[in-house]
């Protein structure tokens, strides 16, 4: 019988939608009784060990804990919680991937396929150790492209670093068995919700606030429009506090909660920010895009015309995307004070979820790789 393991950086109880989505998938092996693993980290944004069995993480030595997620046995290594400093961050993915390859060394008589998830970007390096010095059938999701999203937004300045990182991403795709490019969306397994019996002028953000999701651009814009929106944010990063600075009557900030609580709290609002930087175009896709889908929302994305996002909302035709040159924000929101216009979006929202946020469909693409 064929041995899998996934490995991925983060996995539940973290709320990542990533993690979460990897989890999902694996579980779906397990329900076809194919034998598989997860190797994760510990724990490094939020907890929540309902998530987890009963029994919640075992110990199995100092740096090695036990999970398990519907079934699926997780083994945690130990991680120090996530920072925004990116000297700080790298340096955890470097001492992720060290504890990683001991891992991986020690019990490589016990896998024989290996799925290493992108991100981090460094992932590059597993899957090449995978390959070559394991030996093992490796299978690379890869979830955006890094460095030519560092490159940019500018958070890779030296051209030493940009090219040795593209490199190691060329010899990396040379080697392995399988490249699976993010032409899977990275949906939200979750229930879809109701959708607002009101269409208020309400507006929410959840999620990252850094310097790819660009929201600073947006509150520029948004500060000018004359319609009385209001946006209530909520999330936590490296431009939290700056963003923070902009609140006001019609601009709420709110810290990082969970999504249970998220989709209590905004309930009634209908409107969803997806935000990205206007230099990123095809190399990445937001995750939040399809967990803002679930929870019944109609999408305002803040992007490049040119990018995968704008593509999207503009082809599903389940918002609206504004460029970050518009100079008018009101004369794009007027679509949403059409009746007939709203309610087609709704349909469209759903025929989405059921179209691209099927689990069983994503994880039968996933095993037929092994």
């Amino acid at each position: 019988m064929n041995r899998i393991l996934f490995h991925s950086l983060t996995i539940p109880p973290d709320q990542v939608s990533t993690g979460k989505l990897v989890a999902e998938i694996a579980s779906k092996f397990k329900e076809k009784n194919i034998n598989i693993e997860i190797l994760a980290s510990m724990p490094q944004y939020r907890f929540d060990s309902s998530d987890f069995t009963n029994e919640g993480f075992k110990k199995i030595s100092e740096n090695v804990f036990v999970s398990t997620y519907k079934g699926v046995k997780i083994t945690h290594l130990s991680s120090s919680k996530r920072s925004f400093s990116r000297v700080k961050r790298f340096s955890q993915w470097i001492s992720y991937h060290l504890k990683s390859i001991l891992y991986l060394t020690k019990n490589r008589k016990n896998f024989d396929t290996i799925y290493i998830f992108s991100y981090p970007p460094t992932m590059n390096l597993i899957a090449i150790y995978s390959k070559k010095i394991l030996k093992k059938k490796t299978i690379y999701s890869i979830w955006e492209l890094y460095p030519e999203i560092a490159q940019k937004l500018n958070e890779l300045n030296s051209n030493l670093l940009l090219g040795l990182f593209k490199k190691v991403d060329n010899f990396c795709l040379k080697v392995i068995d399988s490249v699976v490019v993010s032409v899977i969306y990275h949906f939200a397994n979750e229930i879809e919700t109701p959708k607002s019996e009101k269409l208020t002028k309400e507006i929410m953000y959840a999620g990252n606030v850094g310097t790819p999701q660009n929201l600073e651009s947006f509150i520029n814009i948004f500060s000018s429009s004359k319609k009385d929106y209001k946006l209530m944010i909520y999330g936590s990063g490296s431009q939290f506090d700056k963003i923070s600075d902009y609140q006001s009557e019609n601009l709420i900030v709110n810290s990082f909660i969970h999504r249970d609580e998220l989709i209590k709290q905004t309930k009634d609002i209908p409107f969803a920010l997806v935000s990205l930087s206007p230099k990123i175009t095809i190399e990445g896709f937001p995750g939040k895009t399809f967990d803002y889908l679930k929870m019944n929302k109609i999408l305002i994305g803040y992007s490049n015309p040119e990018s995968s996002l704008a593509n999207f909302i503009e082809q599903h035709n389940v918002g609206i995307n504004i460029s970050p040159n518009e100079k008018n924000l009101d004369s794009k929101l007027e679509i949403f004070e059409d009746a007939k216009v709203v309610q087609q979006i709704y349909q469209n929202i759903t025929y989405v979820n059921n179209k691209f946020a099927n689990i069983d469909i994503v994880s039968q693409q996933y095993i037929e790789l092994a």
